[in-house]
């Protein structure tokens, strides 16, 4: 399976799937699931709505185009 945009993000950046759950907790944004974020990570769901786009983008501080495929 081919690395998806947000993986080598979070590895540029020295994150985990659970470091990014937990920037989500701790913001105002608590509505994306350890499960979800583990199938966009992996790329075994490819579908983001547009929320959680600009959630994780915004935590990341990243444009939407630098996490989505």
């Amino acid at each position: 399976m081919a690395i998806t945009k947000l993986q080598m993000l979070l590895r540029s950046r020295g994150l985990t799937q659970t470091d990014l759950f937990h920037l989500i907790q701790d913001s105002q944004f608590k509505n994306i699931g350890q499960d979800r974020i583990n199938k966009l990570v992996l790329g075994k769901q490819k579908n983001y709505t547009i929320e959680t786009a600009k959630i994780i983008s915004n935590i990341l501080g990243v444009k939407i185009d630098d996490i989505v495929d």
